[in-house]
C-alpha cells in the first residue's frame, strides 16, 4: 500500500513531465517548427491520437458503457468535427452526448 506522500510525489512527477512536454514547442526554434516533417506531424497527429482512442474504447465494449452508445456518440463526434472542424466542440459534445445516452441504453 502506498502512502499519501508517495502519491503526492507521483502527482508532482507527472505534473512536471506534463508541463515540460507542453513547454517544448515554446522553447523550440521557430525554424524547426516550420520544417516539412514538423508541419506534417502537426497535421497527422490529432487524427492518429483519435484513432488510437477510438480503437481502445471499442476494444472492450460494455465495461463502462454499452457499445451502441459508444458507436452512436462516435458518429456524432465525427459528424460535428467534419462539419465545423473544431476539435474542442466535438469532444465536449461527444462527452455530453455519451453522458446522456449511456445511462438510457444501459437499462
Amino acid at each position: 500500500m502506498t502512502s499519501t506522500i508517495d502519491n503526492w510525489i507521483l502527482v508532482a512527477v507527472m505534473s512536471t513531465i506534463t508541463i515540460m512536454l507542453r513547454a517544448v514547442p515554446l522553447l523550440m526554434p521557430r525554424a524547426l517548427l516550420r520544417t516539412r516533417w514538423m508541419l506534417r506531424l502537426n497535421q497527422e497527429l490529432p487524427l492518429s491520437v483519435m484513432v488510437i482512442l477510438v480503437i481502445h474504447s471499442l476494444a472492450e465494449p460494455g465495461i463502462t458503457t454499452p457499445l451502441m452508445a459508444e458507436i452512436f456518440t462516435l458518429i456524432a463526434v465525427a459528424l460535428t468535427y467534419w462539419r465545423w472542424r473544431n476539435a474542442l466542440l466535438s469532444v465536449v459534445l461527444g462527452l455530453a452526448l455519451l453522458a446522456l445516452i449511456a445511462p438510457m441504453m444501459a437499462t
